[in-house]
């Protein structure tokens, strides 16, 4: 029993420390990223839906805005549009 149980133990803790250190690792290897802040951030009155939108223009060549809105519901993916500014 204990040459299965050792083994199946050892797996065991290994794959929770992975998932554990998931956000960790997703962490460090933004480090080197540089943090644009929107230049607008606002939320918008939807019954029943946290709803967030952020505006924001591209940092490459052509300047696009965008805008990208968040709802709070797991049925819900955000969504992103860009137009060239003018």
């Amino acid at each position: 029993m204990s040459k299965i149980f050792l083994p199946l133990l050892f797996l065991f803790v290994i794959f929770t420390a992975a998932v554990a250190t998931a956000g960790l690792w997703t962490s460090l290897g933004s480090l080197a990223l540089k943090e644009v802040k929107p230049s607008k951030a606002y939320a918008l009155d939807v019954l029943g839906l946290n709803v967030r939108v952020y505006e924001f223009d591209t940092q490459e060549q052509p300047v696009h805005h965008c805008i990208m809105i968040f709802t709070e519901s797991k049925y819900k993916a955000p969504v992103l549009q860009c137009w060239k500014k003018e």
